[in-house]
């Protein structure tokens, strides 16, 4: 081992050098040393951007669970009543946030933590999965106690059928529901039972098998879900001709699946529906706000 200071190492290098040794300097170790220095600053500081994201991936939902509490409880003590969160926002380039057969086991859940006593359902939700909706509304009209759909800003699709299977429903000023008809396909193209219906009206002999099928699939979905709004709407429009006018609305797909229906629209259908209170609407739209807080909630 050769110890010594900068001076004396210099004087070994520069004989072994005078004699044909190896071609070494004290400038290439600094440059090597220095080389080295950065690669093992700049893996280290990836490490320690991974681990950062990593832990913000870990905290987010935690930290989601408290602020939502806070606010949950918050509405809570306004209204006196337990409130349950279904909230879908989140969308990525594959697939979206949605009702699907995970939302029913959390809200299977919360509703035995409710043990029949009338809770507030909070809705702001595009829709989801025919299956999962279709089996989440018959465990919510199962439910004993008393329940109020909460919309403060939209509940389309499977989000309108959970809503018409609460005892009551409630909008905010500007807040809307929508149509229900079912829409089915494929990633590469998708589209209302009504409109492969149409495709293979109008193209006959020359529609593909994916047509038929589609047109086909989508016929049996609207006569499920025609007969499921009629159940439903009893309770809300026990006249048989004006609900047969709002099932029509609803679900036959005569008008576009987005199409936004207000108080006012629902009132035209027959179908009563309350006003959210402002203040309760305030504390229900720092949650829908929150970017922490996705799926489905409950106090």
């Amino acid at each position: 081992m050769v110890t010594g200071n900068a001076t004396d190492l210099a004087a070994v290098l520069a004989a072994i050098n005078e004699t044909g040794g190896l071609p070494i300097s004290v400038n290439m170790i600094a440059e090597q040393n220095a080389g080295q220095f950065w690669i093992t600053v700049g893996v280290s500081l990836f490490g320690m951007l991974f681990l950062l994201i990593y832990l913000a991936q870990v905290a987010r939902p935690v930290l989601g669970r408290i602020v939502c509490r806070v606010w949950l409880y918050r509405i809570r003590h306004r209204t006196g009543r337990h409130v349950l969160l279904l909230k879908h926002t989140q969308t990525d380039l594959f697939s979206q946030s949605m009702i699907e057969t995970q939302t029913l086991y959390a809200v299977e859940r919360a509703l035995k933590q409710f043990r029949g006593e009338p809770f507030d359902l909070v809705l702001h939700t595009p829709g989801g999965q025919i299956f999962a909706t279709q089996l989440l509304s018959k465990v919510l009209r199962a439910y004993p106690g008393l329940i109020r759909a909460m919309v403060p800003v939209y509940a389309m699709s499977g989000g309108t059928l959970l809503a018409l299977s609460c005892t009551a429903i409630f909008l905010g000023e500007s807040a809307c529901l929508g149509p229900v008809d079912p829409q089915v396909g494929s990633f590469l193209s998708s589209g209302s039972a009504r409109s492969w219906q149409e495709v293979v009206r109008r193209k006959g002999r020359r529609a593909d098998d994916f047509s038929i099928q589609m047109a086909f699939l989508g016929r049996q979905y609207a006569q499920t879900l025609e007969g499921m709004v009629d159940t439903l709407l009893v309770p809300h429009i026990p006249d048989p001709a004006l609900r047969a006018r709002a099932v029509d609305r609803l679900a036959s797909g005569e008008v576009e699946h987005a199409r936004p229906l207000d108080r006012r629209d629902l009132g035209l259908l027959g179908l009563p529906v309350g006003r959210l209170d402002p203040g309760v609407k305030d504390l229900m739209m720092s949650l829908i706000l929150e970017k922490n807080v996705e799926g489905v909630y409950y106090l």
